[in-house]
């Protein structure tokens, strides 16, 4: 494993409808970030509603941060990039590494294959819509130039945690507390593994489960036939389409999150300590509500 990986920071989900996402997860008890613009995403300065919200955790290491990002790029102010990145159905469109070493991590992604990094750093302040607060936002990201492989991916280091630490925003009244684990559609699984095993350096064992862990997190990739076999009806996204990501949340208790979803009208299949929310219901991707084992 590369020394500079720290672990799987947050997963970009795309989406279609960043107010339906907003109103979607509320309704399954999260706490859900205020929009913001994103200017790659085709909002801010360029006139588009291109932004995200963002469902915040508590982190499971105290160098990196844990939550899920639902993007939108506004498809006429968007960069080609990010149009491409997140104009397709609810799906994980990047999953975002926490790292330390940028530099020596772009050098070791480059003797991997990978093409050089752009580097971009953010520090600014934020100031939330809703309530006024000022929060300061400061990160670095490394991202491939030029994406390359069945899975885009980059790294952050984030150098000032407050902003994604706020109290009212890491509570949940379903008593989430992080994401555990993420399940994505492939259609070449040997490809997939070799792409994992060049990010993280690792053997690409030539069977078995696709899969890299990090910490407490947990990164899967099977094929469409294997998602539906586990999943059943619930891979199915409300027009009808094949979802293409699962995601559980760990949960400090079942009896709670069962009771927000009964109270809101959410369908779900009971599993006792789990609770599987069909893709239909979570905008697109099958969420899993947990308690630990």
């Amino acid at each position: 494993m590369r020394k500079e990986l720290i672990g799987l920071d947050h997963l970009m989900i795309s989406t279609p409808d960043l107010p339906a996402i907003r109103a979607c997860y509320l309704r399954l008890g999260f706490s859900v970030t205020p929009w913001r613009t994103n200017e790659p995403m085709g909002g801010g300065k360029t006139g588009g509603r291109g932004g995200n919200h963002l469902v915040l955790f508590r982190p499971t290491d105290d160098r990196m941060t844990n939550f899920l990002e639902f993007a939108y790029a506004d498809p006429a102010h968007a960069v080609p990039y990010m149009r491409d990145l997140l104009g397709r159905r609810p799906a994980l469109a990047m999953i975002v590494h926490a790292a330390t070493d940028l530099p020596a991590l772009d050098q070791a992604w480059q003797a991997a294959g990978f093409p050089a990094c752009m580097y971009y750093e953010l520090d600014t302040d934020y100031r939330d819509p809703e309530d006024g607060t000022v929060d300061r936002i400061h990160f670095r990201v490394l991202v491939p130039d030029a994406p390359r492989g069945p899975l885009a991916f980059n790294a952050c280091e984030v150098m000032d945690r407050s902003h994604y630490l706020r109290p009212a925003w890491i509570t949940h009244p379903n008593s989430a507390e992080y994401w555990a684990a993420a399940t994505v559609v492939t259609d070449d699984p040997a490809a997939m593994r070799n792409h994992l095993a060049a990010i993280y350096g690792i053997d690409p064992a030539g069977q078995g489960p696709v899969s890299v862990t990090l910490g407490d997190q947990t990164l899967k990739a099977v094929d469409a036939a294997g998602f539906a076999a586990v999943w059943g009806d619930a891979a199915r996204r409300a027009d009808g389409s094949a979802a293409e990501l699962a995601v559980e949340v760990r949960i400090a208790s079942a009896d709670t999150a069962r009771a927000v979803l009964a109270r809101n009208g959410v369908r779900f299949r009971d599993e006792g300590s789990r609770l599987v929310v069909p893709a239909a219901e979570a905008g697109g991707i099958v969420l899993v509500l947990a308690e630990a084992a």
